[in-house]
């Protein structure tokens, strides 16, 4: 009896240990000015998002180069590789035209936030307060190693996160 109880201790112990606790929404300070898209994001999105998420080939379809591909948001549909039937285009400004038409072709927000108090649980800021937390060593950043996601919802992003924290976009 004392062996069988010692077993499912160390059993729950290990399964315990292996399970990563998800981050919770980050903290934002309240702004007290009105923010530009042109002025204030749009030159971070070009410096630090832009290498990877600009291209045809960009991860999860997600376009930060302009605001109407980050108003596009992501998709978790495979463009290359993946496919090997005949798929709709999903060409920025010439298959939709509104965020409703983006939606219906199964394109998701990354910046939609549900508001708790100061902070924002949107899918992009999940994911740099997740490289804020756990920076990479200075000018490292290899986005084609280990696992990857194209999270389509808060829940989505948070479990990834909890089992990859060093997963963050830089």
């Amino acid at each position: 009896m004392v062996h069988r109880i010692a077993l499912i201790s160390a059993a729950a112990l290990a399964l315990a240990s292996c399970i990563s606790l998800a981050p919770p929404p980050a903290p934002v300070a309240p702004l007290t000015r009105q923010v530009s898209f042109l002025d204030d994001v749009k030159p971070v999105l070009d410096s630090r998002c832009a290498v990877c998420h600009s291209c045809y080939n960009a991860a999860c379809q997600l376009k930060l180069n302009s605001f109407e591909g980050v108003d596009r948001g992501g998709s978790k549909i495979g463009v290359y590789a993946t496919r090997l039937r005949p798929q709709s285009p999903t060409r920025l400004f010439v298959d939709a035209q509104t965020t409703e038409q983006w939606r219906d072709k199964n394109f998701h927000s990354v910046t939609e936030n549900q508001p708790h108090g100061l902070s924002n649980d949107s899918i992009m800021n999940y994911f740099l307060d997740a490289k804020r937390r756990r920076p990479a060593p200075e000018g490292e950043y290899l986005a084609d190693t280990g696992a990857q996601t194209c999270a389509a919802n808060t829940r989505e992003v948070r479990k990834f996160l909890g089992k990859h924290p060093d997963r963050g976009m830089p």
